[in-house]
């Protein structure tokens, strides 16, 4: 079907947002030339807007500098490419009838490489949840058709030895630990180092000029079964792109942070925005708060990708500014929910550098927010990106007023195409896609998010947002963390339960299940008041910093 006028009026005016972006963030003009510049169009063709286009465009136009810094070293663009296009040799000397890459593995080469052998190979590409089960490992595996795994060593025993047999399995990271029944497999970085045993030669296996590019593959959560498999496309052109650097002095040759898990949708976003804007990344496999401070100090870095938990762990360890963090200029947060607390503690520590992104593992940006914005309404998820529909409808799938909650939804070319599961169906209402939460667009323009849809309970006939009273408990005295949710009433059908982590001094000590009830009941209404509070040590999260409420006891 032809597109209507006014869908080609849409897209040209997201793409004539775009261009200009690229302007702005400095990326036209760090090209390295007339040379280089010549080749953009022809390695856009070639490899669209994927990691491989990324590396191939930074080794044509500054390949000298560093690309990677990481728990293994440092890598310009030079090495880093060609690092991805030998591991694409290897998956291509294979001779599989369809490479299908699951890639297990923490931040760092261990990821990033293989994301741009899948570019360079033509494969589809699957980014498996670290923290799998090996039930749940197993059933990725089955259930995407998986051929190809590459996995660091310390994930190497959830991997059953009889699935192992029918994949051609390949070490990603390796600690040094024994491998017992997997001695013998062979890692990456001996894959793409030139003389060793697996490497194969350029003059044997010559990679595709124009590769067939199969989707990226992220996955749910998973926080019960096998984790949904969510196909997206890489886009040609990316115009949601620009809103963010409408909105984050995310710009060309800086040095950027990286805690954001790039399994993750929003750690795969900022890895390939970073090295499209040719950035040097820091990255580390596991999280530390004061070596993250510490990189920040002694690379004086530009900026920090990251979510919520990661930065407010930050703060809480450098109390007396220990480090010096001058030389960010940003901090683009994304993953999970900001709160007011949040925000503040991250603005009072770093500055007023705290920028916001909104999206979905299905549907990617939709919204951002400028630091300006964000240190002057912490609640905002910002404007609508380019190249973004987004309407908020009502039970009926009607557009709700103005100021008026209702569920969003929304499309843009980074959208989800589908689930690998064909029994797993999209909700969606005039071709626009739920992204399974609440919001309302102000008189401004502005979105606010106001939880998930799924987590919105119904008290005595009222609807309850759990996440008004986390944010409204993160700023009570004594309170470390805390995370709100609904559980089953016998009278009331369901009501609020509180998980709290009580800070270790005077305050904490002092708090009570009693004073958190009051606490609430001065800021909100009654029936947000929780019935059950429970005290624990800490919450239990994920990699990407979420709590899982399945772990939550009580």
């Amino acid at each position: 079907m032809a597109p209507s006028v006014s869908e080609l009026k849409f897209h040209a005016g997201a793409i004539g947002r775009f261009i200009p972006a690229l302007v702005r963030s400095g990326i036209v003009t760090h090209e390295g030339g007339i040379k280089a510049a010549a080749s953009t169009l022809p390695v856009l063709a070639r490899y669209r807007f994927t990691t491989a286009r990324e590396l191939e465009q930074g080794y044509l136009t500054c390949p000298e500098r560093l690309a990677l810094i990481d728990d293994d070293g440092t890598l310009t663009y030079r090495q880093l490419r060609n690092q991805a296009q030998a591991f694409a040799r290897f998956l291509r000397h294979l001779h599989l009838p369809e490479i299908r890459l699951g890639v297990m593995a923490r931040n760092g080469r261990g990821i990033i490489t293989p994301l741009g052998a899948k570019g360079y190979a033509g494969a589809a590409i699957y980014l498996l949840n670290v923290g799998s089960s090996p039930e749940q490992l197993s059933g990725c595996i089955e259930e995407n058709g998986i051929n190809v795994l590459v996995i660091d060593d310390e994930f190497i025993d959830r991997l059953d030895p009889a699935l192992a047999e029918k994949l051609t399995v390949v070490i990603a990271h390796s600690s040094g630990a024994e491998r017992g029944a997997y001695a013998g497999v062979p890692s990456l970085s001996d894959i793409v180092k030139r003389g060793t045993p697996n490497w194969i030669d350029p003059a044997t296996e010559v990679l595709p000029s124009f590769p067939q590019h199969g989707p990226i593959v992220l996955m749910s959560s998973g926080t019960t079964g096998i984790p949904k498999g969510i196909m997206r496309p890489e886009p040609t052109l990316p115009v949601v792109l620009a809103s963010i650097v409408d909105n984050i002095p995310w710009r060309a040759d800086q040095k950027v942070q990286m805690t954001a898990s790039i399994f993750h949708t929003w750690g795969w976003a900022c890895i390939n925005i970073a090295l499209g804007l040719r950035n040097t990344v820091v990255t580390r496999r596991v999280f530390d708060a004061r070596a993250a401070l510490d990189d920040i100090a002694r690379y004086r870095l530009d900026g920090l990708a990251s979510s919520p938990v990661f930065f407010k762990r930050m703060v809480e360890a450098d109390p007396d500014g220990e480090f010096d963090t001058s030389s960010l200029r940003f901090i683009a947060s994304a993953g999970h929910a900001m709160t007011p607390q949040i925000v503040e503690e991250t603005n009072g520590r770093f500055g007023p550098i705290l920028c916001n992104v909104y999206g979905s593992t299905e549907l990617a940006l939709a919204s951002t927010a400028s630091m300006e914005e964000v240190a002057k309404d912490p609640t905002i998820g910002g404007k609508i990106a380019s190249g973004t529909k987004l309407r908020i409808l009502d039970e009926e799938g009607r557009e709700v007023p103005r100021g008026t909650v209702g569920e969003i939804y929304l499309t843009n070319s980074t959208a989800l195409i589908g689930y690998t599961n064909p029994k797993i169906k999209l909700h969606t209402i005039d071709g626009l896609i739920s992204i399974g939460d609440l919001g309302y667009i102000d008189e401004q323009d502005y979105l606010h998010v106001v939880g998930r849809a799924d987590d919105m309970i119904i008290v005595g006939g009222e609807n309850v947002h759990p996440q008004s009273v986390t944010e409204v408990l993160e700023a009570m005295p004594g309170i470390h963390e805390v995370h709100a949710g609904g559980v089953e009433d016998d009278n009331t059908f369901q009501r609020i339960a509180v998980w709290a982590v009580r800070t270790g001094d005077a305050a904490g000590k002092a708090i009570t299940q009693d004073s958190i009830r009051e606490f609430v009941r001065a800021k909100l209404a009654d029936h947000s008041v929780p019935r059950d509070v429970h005290f624990l040590d800490k919450l239990p999260r994920n990699a990407t910093g979420k709590v899982v409420p399945r772990l939550l006891k009580g």
